[in-house]
């Protein structure tokens, strides 16, 4: 708590310099007549934020039946961030991790992992959640910031809209139009960390048709990795404990291009086509160790999408192509685990939205999806078909009382049919208070990777005979017991298969929640209790451990028969599987405050407490433990010529057991970190000079025990608007 005393002590020194620069920023601007000065400043309404995410169809902030945070894009071309981890990480709720350069992973209300595969994450409706491992490569986002209009973020089941994976939260990126970002933007930048970037976007409308073209580059070297013994692993691995794996690391490079065009057929009906692709290599941290991405990995999609009204209908593909190899892990053949992943996914979705007797709003959709797969560590693995429905109704008893009721029906391969039902009643004495009781059923479907893994890898276990002889017979000298007593190191093979008869994850999710919006919505106030019961927990396990009577191929034939080293089982495996097994129950409470005083300032901080999970029939020891606290503070001012945007992040201490075995599990001490940016625009806003800062303190920052060293990064750009 030291730490974050100082930091915060930091921080604030600095938000000291807002208030003068903003009067500093508001001096150069030119004057209004003495009359107009005269006049008093007519009241600020902030405008009331729209989102989609949540219900599937338009819902002001009183209106969604669930916990939500959105993003904007003023917030995004001024936030001290250049990545989506040091974005959301400002998000109440969210539990995010970044391992290496490249490898952000993110989780709702729950631990994250090294893939996480909880959250479901969208482009404009769009998933870039793949379903052959099951998590989100955060880099294949194909769009710079400058096109995205706003982020919405739902912390909270979202299965009976959205169906498979959106189990914890939804995630949707929302771009501008073409018509809502016109002209031409440039972008260049570099900084620390071999950091280097640059973009270019343009865009044009006409009074029917629409077009957009953006491409992006950006690139960084890596982080440190940590050093020596990896904490607390002394009693797991005796006497010494696991020493950190040296493996080369890499930074990551990242090119990207989109493209779009609009027709506006009629007032009410727009055509949309889209594609493009974004493209990485870099570090990819799994629980079988790291995979080092080829460059040339990437992810292209096309999409065409129509819109009438409410009404929705959309068509993308998505394709993947890429190859890593693994650091740590060999096959049997002796050589780097090697993982080549092809995929493509082809979706037909429709929705709508209907008003009955001014009582009911009738939401409703169906989806198609077919999902092909090539993969080299699980060549079983060929497709999978979804088909899904849903419908809700949002029943209004007056001007105070809302109803939400709905489900959805998902036949999914492999685990067939899946119902997720949910209700959400809503009750708002006031128009700017409402008061949020819900009941969520979502589920997340097992991996390809879960269903027909198949590799054999070797793995390697340091030996100390002098134990084993003092196991056999305490305080006789190994030299007696032993025909040898010099510490060895020994490798075995270990078969890693996956399990076709997995069930889906499921999650039961009870929610009491308020919004209270002051002073003409210059306020916001959010609370949200929650409670979420997952069951089914797909588990990667030690079905089968070698012992002294059936040893490894080449154990030596002096330890035959004897105990095997003094450490707990799991450490020798000869077969490890996946399966459904136990119970966890986590629960917290979220807090937020937002405050806009005027329209070029924004404030916010919020407290997220999340308490230990209950675990039953898995031991406690296999699971991930969250941050207990985390809390954020930032504030910045927009002004016509000069922006200063600063904030602060504190995250508890955590422990991980999701990579390898329990030889490599640990956990990472408690972190602050300040981040800030800075802004000045000149010649009539066609240029603007940035500074941003990530941990501008250089404080000791590891987001998981097996991840990268995250430092200081300060970098600066130069943006041209014509």
């Amino acid at each position: 708590m030291a730490a974050l005393s100082r930091s915060l002590l930091a921080f604030l020194l600095v938000l000291l310099l807002v208030p003068a620069t903003s009067a500093q920023d508001a001096a150069t601007d030119e004057q209004g007549s003495s009359e107009e000065a005269a006049e008093p400043a007519p009241e600020d309404v902030i405008e009331d934020v729209i989102i989609v995410t949540a219900g599937r169809t338009e819902q002001s902030a009183h209106e969604v039946p669930a916990a939500f945070t959105v993003i904007t894009s003023e917030q995004l071309e001024t936030a001290p961030a250049d990545d989506y981890g040091d974005l959301l990480r400002n998000v109440p709720g969210l539990s995010v991790s970044q391992v290496s350069a490249r490898d952000i992973q993110i989780s709702s209300r729950q631990a994250t992992s090294t893939l996480a595969t909880d959250q479901l994450v969208m482009l404009d409706g769009r998933t870039i959640y793949l379903d052959f491992f099951g998590f989100v490569m955060w880099d294949f986002l194909p769009v710079n910031t400058r096109e995205v209009k706003q982020i919405e973020v739902v912390r909270g089941p979202g299965s009976a809209v959205w169906g498979a994976n959106a189990m914890t939260g939804v995630v949707n990126v929302i771009t501008k139009s073409p018509r809502e970002m016109q002209g031409t933007g440039l972008v260049f930048g570099g900084g620390e960390i071999g950091t280097a970037y640059a973009s270019v976007t343009h865009a044009g409308a006409g009074p029917k048709l629409g077009y957009k073209v953006s491409a992006g580059y950006y690139e960084q070297d890596p982080y440190d990795r940590p050093t020596g013994i990896i904490p607390g692993t002394e009693a797991v691995n005796p006497p010494f404990g696991t020493p950190y794996p040296d493996f080369p690391n890499s930074g990551t490079e990242q090119p990207k291009l989109d493209l779009r065009f609009d027709y506006d057929s009629s007032p009410s009906t727009v055509w949309s086509f889209s594609g493009g692709f974004a493209g990485t290599d870099g570090i990819m941290h799994t629980g079988i160790g790291p995979f080092d991405i080829d460059s040339g990995s990437f992810l292209g999609y096309f999409k065409t999408a129509w819109t009438k009204g409410s009404m929705q209908a959309s068509f993308f593909a998505n394709f993947l192509d890429g190859d890593a190899a693994n650091l740590l892990t060999v096959g049997a053949d002796g050589r780097p685990l090697l993982l080549a992943f092809e995929s493509q996914t082809y979706n037909l979705e429709f929705s709508d939205t209907k008003v009955f007797k001014e009582q009911h709003i009738l939401t409703y959709g169906a989806r198609v999806r077919n999902n092909q797969f090539d993969l080299s560590i699980a060549p079983a693995g060929d497709d999978r078909d979804e088909f899904g429905v849903f419908i809700q109704d949002e029943i209004l008893f007056g001007d105070h009382v809302r109803w939400l009721i709905g489900a959805r029906f998902d036949d999914i391969d492999p685990v067939d049919s899946v119902v997720s039902p949910r209700t959400s009643l809503l009750i708002s004495p006031t128009p700017r208070h409402t008061f949020r009781v819900s009941f969520n059923q979502a589920y997340r479907a097992p991996s390809l990777i879960n269903n027909f893994l198949d590799i054999t890898i070797i793995n390697a276990a340091f030996v100390d005979p002098r134990l084993i002889a003092a196991a056999v017979a305490p305080g006789i000298p190994c030299e007696f017991v032993l025909s040898t007593c010099t510490p060895f190191g020994f490798f075995f093979p270990s078969a890693a298969i996956g399990n076709p008869g997995l069930d889906e994850e499921s999650l039961d999710a009870f929610e009491i929640g308020w919004v209270g919006t002051f002073a003409n919505g210059k306020a916001t106030v959010d609370l949200a209790l929650y409670k979420n019961e997952l069951t089914d927990s797909i588990d990667f396990f030690t079905a089968q451990t070698y012992d002294s009577f059936s040893p490894p191929p080449g154990w030596p034939v002096f330890l035959r028969g004897t105990p095997f080293p003094v450490v707990p089982p799991g450490v020798f495996p000869s077969f490890l599987s996946y399966r459904n097994i136990g119970e966890i129950d986590n629960q917290g409470v979220e807090f937020s405050l937002n405050l806009r005083p005027r329209p070029e300032w924004h404030i916010f901080l919020n407290y997220t407490f999340q308490d230990d999970p209950d675990v039953r029939g898995i031991a406690r020891s296999e699971v991930n433990t969250p941050p207990e606290n985390r809390f954020n503070l930032g504030a910045s001012y927009n002004g016509p010529h000069f922006f200063i945007n600063g904030n602060l992040n504190f995250v508890d201490d955590a422990f991980w057991t999701d990579v390898l075995d329990a030889r490599f599990h640990g956990p990472t001490d408690s972190f602050t970190q300040v981040n800030l940016a800075l802004g000045w625009r000149f010649a009539d806003d066609r240029y603007t000079i940035t500074l941003n800062g990530s941990n501008i303190f250089d404080e000791d920052v590891q987001q998981h025990v097996f991840g990268d060293l995250i430092s200081r990064k300060i970098s600066a750009d130069l943006r041209i608007n014509f």
